[in-house]
């Protein structure tokens, strides 16, 4: 779920690698049996601080059970080859806040 977070993040709201990465993030579990047969409900949504309160009543109206972090939301590393508007390509890099790494590309 993470890595299509960050690139939902990217494509559809125009954010660049770091500011994809530092987003929010949220994990869904349980809205399916260990055998693949559908649960009752939606099972839980467990979101990372920063969900803005707003969000948050959104989903609960809409019938979603919310919890707060449980500490499995991932890493992440991007190395981003980029156009500037003169046509020069360059590099950009990005690195996880949620854990030890460097953003380094050359």
């Amino acid at each position: 779920q993470g890595q299509a977070q960050i690139i939902i993040n990217m494509v559809d709201y125009g954010l660049d690698p770091q500011e994809a990465g530092d987003a929010p993030r949220w994990q869904h579990e349980g809205s399916s049996e260990p055998t693949g047969e559908p649960a009752e409900g939606v099972g839980l949504l467990y979101l990372e601080t920063g969900v803005p309160a707003a969000s948050k009543a959104q989903l609960e109206a809409m019938g979603w059970v919310l919890r707060g972090p449980n500490g499995g939301f991932g890493g992440y590393q991007n190395v981003v080859m980029q156009q500037n508007p003169g046509g020069r390509w360059t590099y950009g890099a990005a690195t996880e806040m949620r854990k030890d790494g460097i953003a380094l590309a050359y």
